[in-house]
């Protein structure tokens, strides 16, 4: 019942959410309609009425002094003034605007106090370059106020800036970019319902019973994909791990055996990525493991073939001399090679036999591997990019067809 309130609340949350986004997307779309046949624009394709927006937050004060401070805007012939703030934590919250007609102005921004004023100086100045603002886009950003050389810092400044150059244009990609948001938020308010009907689930059992014979093959489906994953469990399964595991452990064995004539570097490798799989997770639970052993198993047979050709024949044939014992030696390391030869083939037949048994592998086991290796750890943002990401989705899309009419 907690998680089921859990859920509702942050249902109601991500609706009044869609709300909020939508009722802003009609607007937006009311006035793209209205400004469509208005809008005009001059010989700089910059429409007429186009406005920067500058925000002065406040500042933090580096030049000496006693008296309040002040912030002057300019932008041509065009000037405004904050109003004097407490030097020592100076809040302003004032919004000014200057029309744009070419896109090449230039605004000046300078903080000066009253000492200043009178010694005709400046406290800090900096500019704005309208480039950096063409996405139309509000920028919050700091502001550096440096003497007249650009060397000495005396303030910094927050402001938040934006340039609408196109109206038209503006609404468009706020249109565009609040319907995705509400795509987003709708996809996760339908993953939180998909999230209360398996909390329903295990509890359905009475309406279980009325469903016709297509919903209830449906519902055997949809749960055996939940279970299919854990083919494990299953003595035959489990039967044949614990013969991988056996002629693992005599793979071990030999390969020590062998290192005393051929250093066995590969199989070392090979073997010890196995035998910590088996310690970590003996019930071989994700069919990857199989793959990745059976390619470097195999890697191992191909340089084995390449040995046997070069080194086989002169030994076999005794056509090397040697001393006795060494000759003996190597000897040994042919037959011991052969046998760990059939040992390596019939480990990946084992395990091809293993992927063969499990169910509904060439479906959705890939995304299952990822789930059982890793956790159940992606975020709502990721499952949303891509709605096959992992296989559980698939699952709660089925749930949602089986049991919408009864809950």
């Amino acid at each position: 019942m907690e998680a089921l309130q859990s859920l509702k609340n942050k249902i109601s949350i991500l609706e009044q959410q869609v709300a909020q986004k939508q009722l802003k997307l009609d607007e937006d779309q009311l006035h793209l309609q209205q400004l469509q046949t208005m809008e005009e624009y001059n010989s700089h394709k910059i429409c007429k009425g186009s406005k920067i927006r500058i925000t002065i937050f406040d500042a933090q004060i580096q030049f000496p002094g006693n008296t309040q401070v002040a912030i002057i805007l300019g932008c041509d012939d065009i000037k405004y003034s904050t109003k004097p703030a407490n030097r020592q934590n100076p809040v302003w919250n004032e919004k000014f605007e200057f029309n744009i007609i070419t896109g090449e102005e230039e605004i000046y921004i300078v903080i000066l106090d009253e000492e200043l004023i009178e010694k005709q100086e400046i406290g800090g100045q900096a500019k704005l370059n309208l480039k950096e603002f063409y996405d139309q886009k509000p920028h919050d950003i700091q502001l550096q106020l440096k003497d007249k050389y650009g060397v000495v810092l005396y303030s910094k400044m927050n402001l938040r800036v934006q340039w609408i150059h196109s109206q038209t244009k503006y609404f468009k990609e706020s249109i565009k970019d609040n319907q995705q948001v509400i795509e987003d938020l709708s996809q996760d308010i339908n993953e939180y319902k998909s999230d209360i009907l398996q909390l329903f689930y295990p509890f359905d059992d009475k309406n279980q019973n009325q469903l016709n014979d297509k919903s209830i093959v449906t519902e055997q489906s949809t749960v055996q994909q939940i279970h299919d994953f854990h083919f494990y469990d299953t003595s035959q399964a489990q039967l044949w791990v614990k013969l991988a595991l056996t002629f693992t452990l005599l793979y071990f064995i030999l390969v020590l055996i062998a290192n005393l004539f051929k250093t066995q570097f590969v199989d070392l490798i090979v073997l010890f990525y196995s035998l910590f799989y088996y310690m970590n997770n003996n019930k071989l639970q994700s069919l990857l493991h199989f793959k990745i052993i059976s390619a470097m198993i195999i890697v191992t047979i191909i340089l084995d073939i390449v040995w046997f050709v070069i080194f086989t024949n002169p030994w076999t044939t005794n056509s090397v001399l040697f001393f006795q014992l060494e000759h003996s030696f190597q000897m040994y390391e042919v037959i011991i090679s052969y046998i760990l030869l059939g040992i390596k083939v019939i480990l990946p037949s084992i395990y091809f036999y293993l992927y063969l048994m499990c169910p509904d592998k060439r479906h959705n086991i890939y995304d299952a591997q990822y789930e059982i290796i890793f956790g159940h750890n992606l975020s709502r943002s990721q499952v949303n990019e891509d709605p096959n990401l992992y296989s559980f989705r698939n699952t709660n899309h089925y749930l949602h067809q089986s049991f919408s009419k009864n809950i």
